[in-house]
């Protein structure tokens, strides 16, 4: 247990296989806090529900190189941007879907279909609002790029499916529960993807009513999408224990096109949506968010004790070469100076 009025950081991570559980906690520590935080972290890990052994990040990580090698391709070894940029052009969408569509449940199935088209549609309207700047602000080739992004929603999908669809949702659930129950003071959510939306149903429960949640921090969030909205829990609003909502998302991000959720869950005092640079390849790994300086000043800010701990050791964003030589960071990251208000993004807009 930990001691009274000690805050504690909660971390529920996003959907696909990970690491055993005390080496993502050690990773997540490392990202957010630049040390192991210890007590003060836990991991509410729920990866073994629906995936038999533990697995690397793959996809999700941050490093363009490791990502790409975890595509499967048909080539002897992608070992390098070159060879997977040829060997994408091979990819079989279509096969992988219809692949992908015999696992799901009708349900899933049907969340599928609905989402991706979705997704495409905001993709392409923002691919015609930024015209030819594409290229100079992604990380990898937009082929690369895109398979990334495919495999990322099939990556996704299932995990989604195994929890709003099947007999998962409750154990997925306990999960959180249980870490929760097991700190006596107050409790900071750090969640990511699908854990943002286990994270809003389950402080949602009127048995957490009560719970001392100072803030609540959700990282690539799919909340925003209406066909996510459908099958979280209702009325859409914040949950009571939470006394602050810190949403972030890069407007690049496959998972939260849209990145603003506190119009949707109509809560403009204790809801704050920013956009920021996630440097990853996809712009959607928990690592490239953990790093970003404004998701550290928001935890930090409500856990002294972290914040003190970790001034000293705390790391900058890691950004590949390649972004740094063609400006990435300093075309997509908005300005320092301005204020983020309860209701309003950072860029000004609502």
């Amino acid at each position: 247990m930990s001691t009274a009025q000690t805050t504690t950081v909660v971390y529920v991570h996003g959907a696909g296989n990970k690491p055993p559980s005390p080496e993502l906690k050690q990773a997540w520590d490392a990202d957010l806090f630049g040390q192991d935080m210890g007590e003060r972290t836990r991991m509410a890990y729920y990866a073994d529900v629906p995936h038999d052994e533990p697995a690397a990040e793959g996809i999700d990580a941050c490093e363009p190189e490791e990502a790409l090698s975890q595509l499967s391709l048909p080539t002897e070894a992608v070992t390098s941007r070159e060879q997977a940029l040829a060997a994408a052009q091979y990819a079989n969408p279509a096969a992988d879907e219809a692949s992908l569509l015999d696992g799901l449940t009708p349900a899933g199935q049907r969340l599928f279909l609905s989402l991706g088209f979705d997704i495409a549609s905001r993709a392409a309207s923002q691919r015609l609002a930024l015209g030819d700047t594409l290229r100079e602000i992604l990380p990898l080739p937009v082929p690369l790029r895109r398979l990334l992004l495919r495999l990322l929603l099939q990556q996704l999908i299932p995990d989604a499916d195994s929890y709003f669809f099947t007999d998962s949702r409750n154990a997925i659930q306990d999960r959180l529960r249980a870490a929760v129950d097991a700190v006596d003071g107050p409790v900071v959510v750090v969640s990511h993807s699908l854990g943002t939306v286990i994270a809003y149903d389950v402080l949602s429960e009127p048995r957490f009513a009560d719970r001392a949640v100072p803030l609540l921090v959700t990282l690539g969030s799919p909340l925003g999408y209406t066909e996510i909205q459908d099958v979280v829990t209702q009325p859409l609003r914040t949950p009571a224990p939470v006394t602050r909502w810190a949403n972030f998302a890069d407007p690049w991000d496959l998972v939260t096109l849209d990145t603003s959720v506190a119009d949707d869950f109509d809560d403009r005092q204790r809801i704050v949506d920013t956009t920021v640079n996630n440097p990853s390849p996809t712009s959607h790994a928990a690592c490239g968010y953990l790093r970003v300086v404004e998701v550290r000043s928001a935890v930090t800010g409500v856990v002294p004790a972290a914040a003190e701990r970790s001034m000293s050791s705390i790391l900058p964003p890691v950004l590949p070469a390649a972004m740094t030589e063609r400006g990435h960071n300093s075309h997509r990251r908005l300005p320092d100076e301005v204020d983020v208000v309860p209701g309003r993004r950072v860029d000004g807009s609502r």
